[in-house]
């Protein structure tokens, strides 16, 4: 855990937030936020918030998962 535990950042989003990915392409997945937890991402080599996020039926990857996890730079709020 970062020296500074438990006084970080507070989470951008909260339980029940529809969300969704920041866009790559064409297509993106979306849902509500069900759960999160604060841990080292390798890629960016910082500490940061991850959401668990249950997906919507509609999402397109829904037809094989039904839940995904995502760290809070990849995630914008839903419209």
């Amino acid at each position: 855990m970062p020296a500074a535990f438990p006084n970080v950042e507070a989470p951008r989003f909260h339980y029940g937030d529809r969300l969704c990915w920041v866009p790559h392409g064409n297509t993106t997945d979306w849902g509500l936020v069900i759960g999160r937890f604060y841990s080292y991402t390798p890629h960016s080599r910082r500490w940061q918030w991850c959401y668990l996020i249950w997906l919507d039926p509609a999402s397109p990857s829904a037809a094989w998962i039904r839940a995904d996890i995502a760290w809070e730079d990849d995630l914008e709020p839903a419209d």
